[in-house]
């Protein structure tokens, strides 16, 4: 291939089409693939059936699915959508499984196991509603309480759905991927499939008792690239990390593609086998984390991105009985149903927001809807009360607890009513709770690579943190002339409670004002001393 030939092959993931090359590949016959210029990775070379996939209505829907949802409102940077983050896990996953496949060709990984595990990247995040997790997190746990509703498990159904509708299974056995092959691609974004709890499949003492279909146990490690159940650590968090630092102007310390260099499969006694790391890339892997954790604290939790979220929440709230989708056989569904029916649920998108502030229902519930969106444009948000912390382990966040705290802070003050306070529980952990997900991470030496072991924090580092996780509680009012008096509660309540006194906006409170100050003066004092001497 000449030089001109070679500028003609690349282009950019706002094209609509792109120009296919030929290669020769030790894993492949000679295949049509396609290559994307990705802002993150650079140049990405796709299977061309992973190609079919993405030319399809059902992934395209990811273009209008902001990666970050409201954070764009507050992060003018953070446009990206789930579209090229997909592609780039896709990418991330093919790397850590073809360096596997070289480096360990013993382990038997072969050109079906890899496709499996890029197509379980690409997919993982179709069942992503409008604005991401504030559709599932928030919106359907008010709309549909004790529904048990997962995005990964939507993304399964939007699979089988995109499979059917766009009659890509001849296209799957053109490639020997059969059911089974199928069946193993959703295990890795959902879990076992027969598994009604998705508990990982892990015993009392943490081992896998097998109950995927897709893969014998003697390749359990594949289940670890995409998702990873055993110890947070899983491409899926590369790419966002990479991704989402760049988009919103923060640095990532974390270095995925050295990690990948340093992975390789390893059998831990009683335990089936599992990716393991060099001993030396044991602070690598606390930067991933630390760097989940300035994510979530910087951005992805910011106070008035939760602001605006709980707004579009809201007006979501009011209109899902006045909008609809049509799904299969004309069936009209709500926007809190539509998750239900693929058809429906594809229409479904970040447009939610202009379909309600655009419509010309003149129901009270719409012009409230459009009222609230409207004052998210002027930016008229609501009021941040205070934020405090609870003691740990005393709150968990789910829906109907916030209800209740929301109900209990506003019966302080008659004037104020439970639908004029916002609260939100805001957790910071490094993806495991409470546990140390380094704990389940195993490693290896240079004079030993056969031989897996765990590495104790205090040997990385003796300035790494020791606790891994954090909670806070933010309150916020609707109304601007009410706000006062939801302050006035809001103190009552973490009295009440215990709590530490709230912060306000400014970072103070009454409690922590007069130390301040009482410091301040002691150390002019001392500072007149020393002059004086």
């Amino acid at each position: 291939m000449d030089a001109a030939a070679e500028e003609d092959m690349f282009f950019t993931l706002s094209q609509e089409s792109a120009q296919s090359v030929r290669f020769e590949s030790n894993q492949y016959e000679e295949l049509d693939t396609k290559i994307f210029n990705d802002p993150i990775h650079g140049h990405i070379e796709l299977h061309p059936l992973l190609v079919k996939v993405i030319d399809t209505p059902q992934f395209q829907r990811l273009r209008n699915i902001k990666q970050l949802g409201a954070n764009y409102y507050v992060y003018p940077g953070a446009s990206h959508h789930r579209f090229e983050h997909c592609i780039g896990t896709c990418h991330l996953a093919g790397k850590l499984a073809r360096h596997l496949q070289t480096k360990q060709p013993y382990l038997q990984i072969s050109k079906e196991d890899i496709l499996c595990v890029k197509m379980a990247a690409l997919i993982h995040d179709l069942g992503h509603g409008p604005f991401s997790h504030m559709f599932d997190m928030d919106f359907l746990p008010r709309m549909r309480q004790g529904a048990d509703v997962m995005h990964e498990k939507t993304s399964c159904m939007m699979f089988d759905y995109l499979i059917d509708d766009n009659n890509l299974m001849k296209d799957f056995e053109e490639y020997n991927l059969s059911e089974t092959d199928i069946t193993f691609i959703k295990e890795m974004v959902f879990g076992p499939l027969n598994d009604d709890n998705n508990n990982v499949s892990m015993d009392n003492g943490g081992n896998l008792t097998w109950k995927y279909v897709g893969r014998p146990k003697e390749k359990s490690f594949l289940y670890e690239i995409v998702s990873n159940q055993r110890n947070k650590v899983d491409v899926d968090k590369w790419d966002y990390f990479a991704r989402d630092c760049h988009h919103l102007g923060i640095k990532n310390s974390f270095d995925h593609n050295r990690f990948i260099r340093f992975c390789r499969v390893l059998t831990v006694q009683g335990e089936n086998p599992q990716i393991c790391a060099r001993d030396k890339e044991g602070l690598n892997l606390y930067e991933m984390f630390h760097t989940r954790g300035v994510l979530h604290r910087r951005a992805y939790q910011h106070r008035v991105s939760i602001t605006i979220e709980k707004m579009i929440c809201d007006a979501m709230c009011l209109a899902d009985k006045h909008i609809f989708y049509t799904g299969e056989n004309g069936r009209k569904y709500t926007i809190s149903m539509a998750v239900d029916d693929p058809v429906s649920f594809t229409k479904l998108t970040d447009n939610v927001f202009y379909e309600i502030l655009n419509s010309t229902n003149d129901h009270e519930d719409m012009i409230k809807a459009k009222s609230i969106l409207d004052r998210i444009l002027k930016r008229q948000l609501y009021s941040f009360v205070g934020v405090t912390k609870p003691v740990r382990g005393d709150v968990k966040g789910k829906y109907a607890e916030c209800a209740t705290m929301q109900e209990n802070i506003a019966a302080f003050d008659n004037a104020i009513h439970k639908d004029d306070i916002v609260v939100k529980v805001k957790n910071f952990n490094y993806g495991m709770k409470r546990k140390n997900p380094c704990d389940e991470f195993r490693f290896y030496s240079k004079s030993n690579p056969n031989k897996p072991y765990r590495i104790q924090r205090e040997e990385v580092s003796e300035m790494l943190p020791n606790t891994f996780e954090d909670c806070e509680i933010l309150v916020y009012c609707k109304s601007p002339e009410k706000l006062e008096s939801a302050k006035d509660c809001f103190e009552k309540w973490c009295k009440a409670k215990n709590y530490r006194l709230p912060q306000t906006k400014n970072g103070v409170n009454d409690a922590l004002t007069p130390l301040k100050r009482e410091e301040t003066a002691v150390g002019h004092v001392a500072k007149r001393r020393k002059l004086e001497m």
